[in-house]
């Protein structure tokens, strides 16, 4: 595989090796000043010691490897062009097992994004960045936090890989997350942490429809950030759920769609929305069939957000797939854990327990108004009773009064309508009374019957509440060691990426890490070693195209006047065929 001698031109064209050499003596002398009496090797090793054992494991995947352990059997030639002999699997463990103890995951990631970022992009202007998620499944028996894994179709225990890119794509940093973790509450600190890491303000982020929620969108109005993203394509939303903002426009480089700008034709929503709406349609037609969303910048047309979103798939979606076909991306390293509560669990626990707690709430409310009919029931009747007894006694006089004026033949005509009108009276009381009685009644029952039901409800939200087991521990990975192998694996992929864009011929420029492994990496030949200069001569190609494509690559290599670390000339060729 002396191809990968390109690959150690790269590393110091780029910076990283310093970088990483720094990173090491530091985190060393930080973790030997905290445990004075710790021995183990990676603090006093020196630094070609350590460079290659961190060679191997940057170079696992270029030797068809995918875990240290594969090591253990192996019979290639591996590095040892390099070195002299290939390291088994037991040292590269301990090694990675000891950069675990010193922490080394998160600093080397920062460090090497440092180096990435000024070697990509020269000079302070900001950036805008892609970020997505790459989630990669850890199979296992054993209890732990679960997600979804898109790649399998299923729910499973796994990790969430954050990988953020570039303009171009070129990869900046990754981080390892829960995978229950989710876009919205790590986002907006990740940009943030991001701009202090690289020392570039960050101008906005492009992410995916994960992102085109609306709690994603507070966040981001909240910190005044910008970023843009896209609703899902479900549900389709017709033109008449937005009200059109200004004429529609040609999208750029695409006559074929329109954008315009949009707000929600429901005021109440339109209102608490923080997020903006491009809306795209294919020219001649009414719906929109893309809806961009975000907090988007003011200075972007909104003619460029179509094909500026588009740059996703080829600079992030293709990268994260590159990455899993050639550098090991969905490999775990390290199977150490905590037992912690689920956090799943409680999550359901808590929105049962709120859905609880809004049917106690109900239910105190009809108790409550049970009650206070219930008590207006005798106060009620008793004032009917009393207001009934007051007419019939006053019936009763004028009765006593007809009779007499009867008797005595004076006029009863009053008298007479004063009877009848305490009748009426009475009749409208007991009416009235009775009326109000059975309106009672109903409101009671009414409410007797939403109790019941009430009741019932709680005690099935209680029981599935209670049935939520949130006292069992489940396991969760330690990421520390697969954090440090992630580092390595962006790392490998940049330095390909260099390689790629600065050495290669122009026809191999476009060569995704995979491929150039088998036609460049791979390649097998021969390495002299003089004290000024390295001489590498590669075999020759069976095919003419590829032996010309390697020619000029050599040519251009060598036109660098690139060197190794100790400051000796590298000159690459390749052989001719007979």
């Amino acid at each position: 595989m002396l191809g990968y001698f390109s690959l150690e031109a790269a590393k110091a064209e780029m910076g990283v090796a310093e970088a990483v050499t720094g990173c090491v003596e530091t985190e060393s002398q930080v973790y030997q000043a905290a445990h004075p009496s710790a021995t183990f090797r990676v603090l006093s090793s020196q630094p070609e010691t350590i460079w290659g054992k961190f060679d191997h494991l940057l170079y696992l995947p270029l030797l068809n490897l995918i875990r240290p352990r594969d090591l253990y059997y192996y019979q290639g030639d591996g590095l040892q062009s390099v070195y002299g002999f290939t390291y088994k699997y037991h040292p590269l463990e301990q090694f990675l097992g000891q950069l675990t103890r010193l922490e080394l995951g998160q600093p080397l990631a920062n460090r090497l994004a440092r180096s990435y970022t000024q070697a990509w992009y020269c000079g302070d202007e900001t950036l805008f960045v892609f970020a997505d998620w790459h989630v990669k499944p850890h199979w296992t028996k054993w209890f732990s936090h679960s997600g979804a894994v898109t790649m399998w179709g299923r729910v499973m225990p796994g990790t969430k890989q954050l990988l953020v890119n570039g303009p171009e794509g070129h990869l900046l940093i990754g981080w390892n997350y829960p995978i229950d973790s989710h876009f919205s509450r790590v986002l907006v600190e990740m940009e943030t942490k991001l701009e202090t890491i690289v020392e570039r303000a960050i101008a906005y982020t492009i992410v995916d429809s994960e992102g085109g929620g609306l709690p994603l969108a507070e966040r981001y109005a909240e910190a005044k950030r910008c970023y843009l993203s896209v609703l899902p394509r479900n549900p389709v939303r017709p033109l008449s759920d937005f009200k059109v903002q200004g004429p529609w426009q040609t999208v750029t480089d695409d006559p074929e769609h329109e954008v315009v700008k949009a707000i929600w034709a429901d005021p109440k929503k339109a209102a608490q929305d923080p997020r903006h709406l491009i809306l795209m349609r294919p020219v001649s037609h009414t719906d929109p069939t893309r809806i961009y969303t975000g907090c988007i910048p003011a200075d972007i047309p909104i003619t460029q957000i179509p094909p500026l979103f588009r740059q996703r798939w080829f600079h992030q979606e293709w990268r994260i797939r590159e990455l899993v076909k050639g550098a090991n991306l969905n490999v775990n390293y390290g199977y150490t854990y905590d037992e912690v509560p689920n956090r799943t669990r409680h999550r359901e626990w808590q929105e049962v327990q709120e859905k609880v707690e809004v049917t106690a709430g109900k239910l105190a409310q009809h108790t409550e108004a049970l009650s206070n009919l219930r008590l207006q029931l005798p106060p009620f009747r008793q004032t009917y009773l009393q207001q009934k007894a007051d007419l019939l006694a006053e019936l009763q006089t004028h009765q006593q009064d007809l009779v007499q004026r009867q008797q005595t033949g004076q006029p009863t005509v009053r008298c007479q309508q004063g009877v009848l009108r305490r009748e009426q009276q009475l009749n409208k009381l007991t009416t009235r009374y009775q009326k109000r009685r059975e309106t009672l009644l109903n409101r009671l029952y009414q409410h007797r019957q939403q109790c019941r039901q009430l009741q019932t409800k709680l005690v099935e939200q209680q029981a599935a509440r209670d049935a939520i087991d949130t006292d069992t521990l489940c396991r969760e990975r330690l990421l520390e060691k697969d954090q440090i192998m992630l580092n390595l694996q962006l790392l490998l992929i940049n330095l390909h990426d260099w390689t790629s864009e600065h050495y290669f011929a122009p026809q191999w420029q476009q060569l995704q890490l995979d491929t150039a492994s088998r036609l460049i990496y791979q390649k097998p030949g021969r390495v002299r070693w003089y004290p000024d200069r390295i001489e590498v001569k590669l075999e020759p190609y069976r095919y003419a195209d590829q032996q010309q494509a390697m020619e000029d690559t050599c040519d251009r290599f060598n036109a660098a006047n690139l060197h190794w670390r100790d400051g000796r000339l590298l000159r690459i060729h390749v052989a001719r065929g007979s």
